[in-house]
């Protein structure tokens, strides 16, 4: 009971100076440092983060900085070989480094809350904001450098993924001169969508057009968030079929077999809107909603669609998670999210990797990333958002891309394979 009380309460207190986590005690692979709340104004005080390097890290050889945004949450107290399962999966037999991300447990911020436990969202956009964030990685990139566990040079390289990947654009904005290369995977530029004039997401009737007329006929007089976002959760998966038969279920004539489906997706946790929508809304997860405004919240206030073409299924159910962030907006307490980012000042190599079943961002969002970088290719797979078809080889890609560089024969030669699709 007292955890479930700290998980929903707002948080009161962090980490004094010096402190840790006991669960992660200071060792050569864990290691803590002084930040400050606001990177603006130092006098706020500072904040105590942690960052941790991987089984295999190796101080003084190439290191790749695992980048993950506030709504991923993907990096806690990990303290275990078991943890690090998912990792070293993508990146296993390179040194890389993961960050304990400002508003994503346990470092929390209790200057984000008002007296009355309500969110104060001049400060949370403020503070949890991604701006601050690169500051952050920029800061653990110099302890690294001074405690010589980077290369003589400082260098790093950036790996990143879906809204990761877009940070990994954001810190080469800005830090681009102290990264070698980057692999940015499955990811969208809001900057370039709105010079393209499209959504930061793709919308459904890309992929599925079948799917989002049946959406959108049912969806016209009533809202279906919990529909969208089992739909959205399959076509993560890239499971178009399960997607169309769960969205016809919804019809008088459905087939007994789709509604099961349905209600079987419906009952999974991951695929349950109501709850999520729960767990996002307790104040612990406000960073999620603050990450979610920045990418997509200029779109979700223009979102209203008026034919299937116009479905997004992750602004149907974004929208209603970050209502509040909206009307703070409408009423003049936070601004529009905009970026502009100036891709073509990077002068090391990048690597852009997209799926032909992603519904999150499409090829053609891979390929305009992939342009916008002097020194950059595009890889192409025919997999969905989350790049589960090939794992070894796409392990493979990945650290022959870190190690050898994009021009490498070893490089080149994953290129070739015919699970790439992309020609030269």
């Amino acid at each position: 009971m007292v955890r479930i009380q700290e998980f929903t309460t707002v948080p009161t207190t962090r980490l004094t100076p010096g402190s840790y986590y006991p669960e992660m005690p200071p060792d050569s692979h864990h290691h803590y440092l002084q930040l400050p709340i606001d990177h603006n104004d130092p006098s706020r005080g500072n904040f105590t983060d942690f960052y941790i390097l991987s089984p295999n890290f190796k101080p003084g050889e190439n290191v790749v900085f695992w980048l993950f945004d506030n709504q991923q949450e993907a990096v806690g107290k990990i303290n275990s070989s078991g943890d690090f399962e998912y990792f070293e999966n993508n990146l296993g037999g390179l040194s890389y480094v993961l960050i304990g991300n400002r508003g994503v447990s346990p470092t929390l911020f209790p200057e984000v809350y008002n007296k009355d436990r309500s969110v104060n969202y001049i400060l949370a956009t403020e503070l949890y904001g991604s701006a601050q964030q690169i500051e952050d990685i920029e800061a653990v990139r110099q302890d690294m450098q001074n405690r010589g566990l980077l290369p003589q040079d400082g260098k790093i390289m950036l790996y990143g993924g879906s809204g990761g990947g877009f940070l990994v654009q954001q810190y080469l904005d800005k830090y681009g001169s102290h990264v070698s290369r980057a692999l940015i995977e499955s990811s969208g530029a809001p900057d370039l969508a709105r010079q393209h004039n499209v959504t930061f997401s793709s919308n459904l009737y890309e992929s599925n057009p079948e799917a989002a007329n049946t959406y959108f006929a049912l969806s016209r007089n009533e809202t279906k968030p919990s529909l969208a976002y089992a739909m959205f959760k399959l076509g993560l998966k890239g499971d178009i079929e399960s997607q169309t038969r769960i969205v016809e279920s919804q019809s008088e004539k459905a087939a007994f077999r789709d509604k099961y489906l349905y209600f079987k997706n419906w009952i999974n946790p991951a695929y349950n809107f109501p709850l999520i929508h729960f767990i996002i809304g307790i104040p612990s997860e406000v960073e999620v909603k603050v990450r979610i405004y920045e990418l997509a919240g200029a779109d979700l206030l223009e979102y209203n669609p008026a034919s299937s073409e116009e479905v997004n299924l992750m602004y149907e159910w974004t929208r209603i998670v970050i209502a509040d962030f909206l009307k703070a907006n409408a009423e003049g307490m936070i601004s529009t999210p905009h970026f502009s980012l100036n891709r073509s000042n990077y002068t090391g190599e990048v690597m852009v990797w997209s799926g032909t079943g992603d519904q999150d961002f499409n090829r053609q969002m891979g390929q305009w990333i992939s342009d916008s970088y002097p020194h950059s290719r595009q890889a192409v797979f025919n997999d969905a958002h989350k790049r589960e078809k090939y794992n070894d080889y796409y392990l493979n890609f990945r650290k022959a891309f870190f190690v050898t560089g994009l021009n490498s024969t070893e490089t080149q030669s994953y290129y070739q394979d015919a699970r790439q699709l992309n020609g030269k």
